[in-house]
């Protein structure tokens, strides 16, 4: 198996409004939208869907909650501390909910974290030992050896 995750999927109750808080709020662009209940944006890397939490429980046969499917977060990596600040207010400014405010990080970067409509966290960052491309893909530094 190649070592990459190809999407990531967040379970949301109302796929509507997660969508407008990517699409409206962000900017973001809907690669797909097959049905009212799933929608693909194409993003560095893989695919970001929202689906509806019925018919992801429908699909897996279970519930979805986070003892059944895991707790995560995303994460958003900026190339400044000024683009985490403006993000932040920009995510604020779409509907999503601060929980933590931009500051100075103890792994020496600088994150904040927001709730995305349906629940979820997203980080936002800025990490200075990491390379974000031209294209927006991240290269980590090699391994530092034990």
């Amino acid at each position: 198996m190649e070592q990459r995750i190809s999407m990531t999927t967040l379970a949301v109750p109302d796929v509507a409004q997660a969508r407008q808080f990517f699409e409206g709020g962000l900017g973001w662009e809907v690669n797909a939208a097959p049905s009212p209940e799933v929608v693909f944006f194409q993003v560095i890397g893989g695919v970001f869907a929202l689906y509806s939490r019925d018919a992801l429980e429908k699909e897996i046969g279970r519930g979805v909650t986070r003892d059944t499917t895991g707790a995560i977060t995303l994460a958003w990596n900026a190339r400044s501390e000024s683009e985490v600040d403006e993000t932040f207010e920009k995510a604020v400014s779409a509907g999503a909910k601060p929980v933590k405010h931009p500051e100075k990080a103890f792994w020496g970067g600088y994150s904040s974290y927001v709730e995305v409509p349906g629940g979820h966290l997203l980080e936002i960052a800025h990490n200075p030992f990491w390379v974000i491309e031209t294209d927006g893909a991240i290269t980590l530094p090699p391994p530092q050896p034990d």
